[in-house]
């Protein structure tokens, strides 16, 4: 199936070692502060089991008042270098059901970290653009947590 290919790729750099910017990625108290597309989207950790194999779900609470739910699997856990997660929409989300994968890659770079996000496996163009926009805009917001 040629549309399991589509994926985005989103780069940013951070003013911290690689084992801070892993721990924003990996601890639930750090992620509510900035793991969303806005300050007005609320991210609400429904769980988090950070072992291979072990689950997580998230509730994302809107402005609008609505909320989406997204959950999955973590696949790989590498500290602080790389973090591998399958990442599924719960419904009522038009993409309920559509098991995507997330890798993320930390290298150091001097004093800061570069981060890579891979997000694969989306079925159509339309969903893999949606998905461009969220990391986009949530991978900025993690600078000011680890000021």
């Amino acid at each position: 199936m040629a549309g399991r290919s589509l994926g985005v790729t989103a780069r940013q750099r951070y003013e911290a070692p690689p084992s801070a910017v892993f721990r924003a990625f990996t601890e639930p108290a750090l992620l509510v502060r900035w793991f969303s597309p806005s300050p007005e989207t609320r991210l609400e950790v429904l769980a988090h089991e950070l072992r291979v194999n072990g689950g997580y779900r998230f509730r994302y609470h809107h402005p609008s008042g609505g909320s989406d739910v997204v959950a999955g699997t973590f696949c790989e856990i590498s500290p602080p270098k790389r973090l591998v997660f399958t990442w599924t929409w719960e419904p009522p989300d038009p993409h309920a059901g559509i098991e995507t994968l997330v890798k993320v890659e930390f290298s150091a770079d001097g004093a800061r970290t570069l981060v890579v996000v891979t997000h694969e496996r989306f079925p159509d163009e339309p969903t893999r653009e949606r998905h461009q926009s969220g990391w986009s805009s949530t991978l900025p917001r993690l600078s000011q947590v680890l000021r």
